[in-house]
Formats: structure tokens, C-alpha cells, sequence
């Protein structure tokens, strides 16, 4: 009927006609639309249009941070925002908020990270090095985000910073390995591993949201291939690796880091109070060989890039230094020396017989679970000596920092096959990672800040997520 609302029938002599008044009724338009062709990450997930802000009104709203599609995972050559639309600030008008939050870093945050005695030369880097500032500044917006979570300042500023972290510091890694520049790359990967510590925005997905519909919300869940945490491990081992000859040649304060064994330090602790440090890989690798719901296929797992890489160089180390452990090759003086020698010349060596970053190779992945689970299986001592007493085992106050630094690294030496298994979200390595969260969530104190919302957290969704798939975890826990 819309068709005849502007026509009348007119009479002219012996007939009618049909004739139309006012203006024609123009067809509707459709409303101009574009697509969003350079969305974050987050909105491309979620599948919404992105206003492509940098951070974008999505991610503000969500409280998470809003990383572009090149923020890739591995630091070496893919931790990468070159595409990234945020407008460097290249205004040199001093930021208040950048005062406030360097004030914090030297005065509260720096405190609660693990590897005290590097932070002061750190710090004198950071004033010659921007990376190395940004990523320091990004640091102490998240400590202050974990302190006042109301305060969406400190948000946001953290997001910025986040990918100018990136941004500069890939743009850094192509300069010559000098002291000053190994030690600036090296401290701006530890603190990049803090930062990734404390980035769960792959998570917040799995949280109601009254935009999304049913339909929508059923289709999340864990998604460990967005986790940088574990994503990113292969390029920190590779900056480590190209770093520890220059740091032995030039005496630098990171030798202090090579020096000191730290989960050789607590199983010998374990072992003089009665503790079988290693009680708990039997278990795990009994549930390996189970049949515990797991994504079956052969025990050679081709591993490609930077995680191959990575694993080789772990595996290649400890093959060459396991001889050397409790022959007090550090115990100071000549000895230590020639430590420091034969640890330098390992790694050269490695380095030099290693394939190539982009070469792929078979590796067992039954191997890298027993790797992993030996350097998981100390903390679950202590959680049972914990869980023996009514009181704090001294064992447990002695060892808080190499029980810090123990749970800090431990993702990064989780590359190779068992990072694969993450990714794959297999049955097995979800069991080990709920122990793991479980285990930081009990043994780490209440100032690492870093670890407390992760390790929360994920230890909820993983037993969700396994609950899901009919494993009963008060049945299987391993204690």
C-alpha cells in the first residue's frame, strides 16, 4: 500500500486517471557502515566493532588491556606493536603522572620483585634508555592498579605503556650486545615477565558481560593461546642466552643471578629436613601414562621456532651443567671462576651448535613433562610441610626467596613441547598448572602482588575447565 499514498484517481471527461501529488516517497538508504579493519585484539575476539582508540572505549569499559593485532608473543622477533596505532609521545613537557609512578617504582615497587641487587643498575640504564623507562613505568602502573583498583588512571596508563614497552624495546634487540645495552635488554625482559604476570585480560572474557548474549558467553573459555605468560618464555631464554657471555666478560651484577641455584638451594634445604624433593614426579608421570581424558597422538611432538629453540638451549645446559651440580663449582674464589669460565664456554657452545630459530624438530613431549614436573615437585613439599603443621615450617621462611624466584621463572622454562600441550589446553597440562596457580597462591607472600590476581584466577578457571570435562580434581590432586 506505501506504493499509492501520495496517488489520487482524477476525473478527465470520459475516464479516470491515475495521477500523483506531493513529493515521491524516496526509497530508504542504507545507513553508511564500516567495518572495523584495525580492531584490537579484545573486540576482534569478542567479534563487536572496535572505535580503534588506542586504548579503545571496549577495553576501558572492560578494564582490560587493549593490545593491537601485532602484539605478538615471542619477544625475540614477534613481540612486535609495529602496527600499533599509538601515537608516541614525543612531547618533551614533563608528565606529572610519569613522576608519580617512577616515584612509586623507587620507593614501593621495586622492593617486591625478586633480584633486589640488579634494580639500582637497572634503574641507571633507564635514565639513557627509554625501553627500559617505559617498561619500569608500566611496572609500578600495575602495582598501583593492584593497590588502587578504583583509580582507572593507573589502567590506563599501564595499557599505554604496555605497548610502547613492546614497541620500543623490539626496536632495541637489533643493537650490539654491550654491557650497558645487554643489561638494559635483560632487565627490560624480567620486568616484561612481571608484566605478563600480571596480565590475565585473556581471562576477563570468561566473566558475564549483560552485552553479550547465551549464545555468545557458552562459546568462551580458557584460552592459554592468548596467554603471554607462557607464550613469551622463548624469547626471554634467547635475550639470556646472548647476554650471559657479555655479563661473565664484563663482571656485571647479573653474574649474581648465575651464581646462585636457586631450586638446587631449596631441595637441599628439603633434603636436610627429611623431604624427598622429587616424591611428587611419580605421580604426575603415573597420570601421564593414564588415561586421564587426554588429547592421545604420538609421544614425539614436533615443536617449530622459537619454542624449539628455546628448549634446546634448556635441555643442551642442563645436560652440560647436571655433572657439575654439588661439586661446589661456585663455592667462591678459584672455584667460582672457573664456574663462570665453564658456564660461559657451555653457552657459546650451545649457541653455535644450536639449528636454526625457525627450524622445527621432534621432541618428547613425555621428557619435557618429567622437565617441568621436577621443578614443580619442591613446591609441593612445601605445601605439604605447610599442611603437616598448624604452624609455618621454617623451612618455608628460610626459602621464601628461592621460593620467589622459583615461582617467578618458572613459565619461562615452560617452552618446547610442553608449552604445545598448553596451547592445546590437554587434560594433562591443565592438572599441572592447577598445582602450579594452586601452589603460587599458597606458598608466595602477600607483597607479591604480581602473582596474587593471576594465580586466583587461574586456579578457578582451570578447575572449572576440568570439571567440564568430568575430572574429578579432589580425586586426582596430588599431595
Amino acid at each position: 500500500m506505501s506504493t499509492f499514498a501520495n496517488s489520487v484517481l482524477v476525473q478527465t471527461g470520459q475516464g479516470s486517471t491515475l495521477q500523483t501529488t506531493g513529493a515521491f516517497d524516496n526509497p530508504r538508504k542504507k545507513r553508511p557502515h564500516s567495518k572495523s579493519r584495525r580492531g584490537c585484539v579484545a573486540c576482534k575476539r569478542r567479534r563487536v566493532k572496535c572505535d580503534e582508540r588506542s586504548p579503545c572505549s571496549s577495553c576501558i569499559k572492560r578494564n582490560i588491556q587493549c593490545l593491537q593485532p601485532s602484539h605478538l608473543h615471542i619477544i625475540g622477533t614477534s613481540l612486535s606493536t609495529a602496527n600499533a596505532h599509538l601515537k608516541m609521545d614525543t612531547n618533551p613537557t614533563i608528565s606529572l603522572l610519569h613522576l608519580e609512578l617512577f616515584h612509586h617504582w623507587d620507593t614501593q615497587t621495586r622492593s617486591t620483585l625478586a633480584f633486589t641487587q640488579i634494580w639500582p643498575v637497572v634503574m641507571q640504564r633507564a635514565f639513557h634508555e627509554e625501553f627500559i623507562m617505559s617498561a619500569i613505568l608500566c611496572v609500578a602502573a600495575l602495582h598501583l592498579v593492584s593497590l588502587r583498583p578504583a583509580d582507572r588512571k593507573y589502567a590506563h596508563a599501564s595499557m599505554h605503556l604496555t605497548v610502547k614497552t613492546a614497541q620500543l624495546f623490539r626496536r632495541n634487540l637489533s643493537r650490539a650486545f654491550t654491557k650497558h645495552n645487554c643489561e638494559a635488554l635483560m632487565g627490560a625482559a624480567l620486568l616484561i615477565n612481571y608484566i605478563s604476570w600480571s596480565d590475565v585480560g585473556f581471562l576477563m572474557d570468561n566473566d558475564d558481560d549483560d552485552d553479550d548474549d547465551d549464545a555468545s558467553k557458552s562459546k568462551r573459555g580458557l584460552r592459554l593461546e592468548q596467554d603471554q605468560l607462557f607464550l613469551m618464555s622463548p624469547g626471554i631464554v634467547r635475550v639470556w642466552f646472548a647476554a650471559v657471555p657479555v655479563f661473565i666478560d664484563e663482571g656485571s651484577v647479573f653474574v649474581q643471578l648465575l651464581t646462585r641455584d636457586t631450586r638446587g638451594s631449596l631441595e637441599r634445604a628439603l633434603v636436610e629436613r627429611g623431604e624427598n624433593p622429587e616424591r611428587f614426579v611419580e605421580p604426575f608421570m603415573n597420570m601421564w601414562d593414564d588415561e586421564l581424558s587426554q588429547v592421545r597422538g604420538a609421544d614425539e611432538t614436533r615443536v617449530d621456532g622459537p619454542t624449539s629453540y628455546a628448549w634446546r638451549f634448556l635441555r643442551g645446559l642442563e645436560r652440560n651443567l647436571l655433572p657439575c651440580r654439588g661439586n661446589s663449582a661456585y663455592d667462591g674464589g678459584h672455584n667460582e671462576q672457573n664456574g663462570m669460565v665453564y658456564l660461559k664456554d657451555t653457552v657459546t657452545k650451545l649457541t653455535a651448535q644450536s639449528m636454526s630459530l625457525h627450524e622445527s624438530s621432534l621432541h618428547s613431549a613425555r621428557e619435557s613433562f618429567k622437565y617441568i614436573i621436577r621443578r614443580l615437585s619442591p613446591l609441593l613439599c612445601c605445601i605439604a610441610l605447610l599442611e603437616s603443621t598448624t604452624q609455618t615450617d621454617p623451612i618455608i621462611d628460610s626459602c621464601a626467596t628461592d621460593i620467589e624466584q622459583l615461582v617467578y621463572g618458572f613459565p619461562i622454562l615452560c617452552c618446547g613441547p610442553f608449552a604445545e600441550l598448553v596451547t592445546r589446553k590437554d587434560s594433562r597440562a591443565l592438572v599441572f598448572l592447577f598445582h602450579f596457580y594452586w601452589a603460587v597462591r599458597v606458598l608466595l607472600e602477600e607483597r607479591c602482588w604480581w602473582a596474587a590476581t593471576r594465580s586466583r584466577l587461574m586456579e578457578k578457571a582451570i578447575l572449572k575447565e576440568l570439571e567440564a570435562r568430568g575430572i574429578d580434581m579432589e580425586a586426582i590432586m596430588i599431595r
